[in-house]
């Protein structure tokens, strides 16, 4: 495990922890998800696809936001292939 820094403050009683940056660090991706279009009843659909990565030790979200061109880390793109073969 990590060593964190540790920050004393003016006084000697607070200390502060930096926190740690945990984000995807790899290679991306560059994908094109179409939109989706309205059913014509006045409801909006969510333009967004949730991807969730997860293990034992964490949990990450991605909303990857449709009709426009976004990277994404390649365990996404991974999970995104195996719902949409053609991507």
């Amino acid at each position: 495990m990590a060593a964190k820094k540790e920050i004393m403050n003016e006084d000697e009683l607070t200390f502060r922890v930096e926190k740690e940056d945990n984000s995807y660090k790899g290679p991306r991706v560059r994908i094109f998800l179409p939109e989706l279009e309205d059913e014509g009843n006045g409801v909006k659909v969510d333009q967004y696809e949730h991807v969730t990565i997860a293990n034992e030790k964490k949990e990450t979200h991605y909303r990857i936001h449709r009709g426009e061109w976004v990277e994404v880390p390649v365990p996404v793109f991974i999970a995104l292939k195996e719902r949409y073969p053609k991507l």
